[in-house]
């Protein structure tokens, strides 16, 4: 049986495991992670779940013992590449971008389980799931700028005036009246 090293631990050996929905893994003893197997992932995929929709939890959750530390695949000892997950949250999971696993910190697991996002684990992965994350993002500092630059109130009152012209068919001509310093003079 061909052993595989922790790539956080860097010595503890993996154990071989199924996590309690099924899914074959290979967990370190030390510090919790697990190693998961594409392919074991794509045929749990395709056995055990129902696709859920992604749900919110507390924004505050986040795993904290993720290190920063670079890690090596244990599978074929390549570099594991960071992916973030979700906006807002230092959560980051892992990938070898030669075999594809992935390599899931203490909790990590239990974190995506609880957002249903346990299912979309190789979108993770994709340039459409990252841009995803930086819209989310910027969206959010956006707002916060805004608010802070116009004040409670006034930003209501622009956002719902900005949600009627997008939709509205006389949207030029509205703006024009609006940006002009007189629009009753000729």
């Amino acid at each position: 049986m061909l052993t595989i090293e922790c790539p956080a631990c860097k010595g503890s050996v993996l154990q071989k495991t199924t996590l309690e929905d099924n899914l074959p893994v290979s967990k370190c003893p030390k510090c919790e992670g697990i190693w998961v197997d594409s392919n074991e992932y794509l045929a749990w995929l395709k056995a055990e779940r129902p696709h859920l929709s992604e749900k919110q939890v507390d924004e505050t959750t986040g795993p904290i013992w993720d290190t920063q530390e670079l890690k090596l695949c244990p599978s074929c000892s390549r570099i594991l590449t960071r992916f973030r997950v979700v906006p807002d949250v230092e959560f980051y999971v892992e990938r070898c971008k030669h075999c594809n696993g992935v390599w899931l910190d203490k909790d990590e697991w239990h974190l995506l389980v609880a957002r249903n996002l346990d299912d979309k684990v190789n979108q993770f992965f994709t340039q459409p799931w990252q841009s995803k994350i930086r819209e989310e993002e910027t969206k959010q500092k956006l707002d916060k700028l805004y608010l802070a630059k116009f004040g409670a109130e006034d930003y209501t009152r622009v956002r719902e005036t900005w949600e009627w012209l997008k939709s509205n068919p006389q949207q030029a001509m509205l703006l024009a009246f609006m940006q002009a310093e007189d629009p009753y003079k000729i």
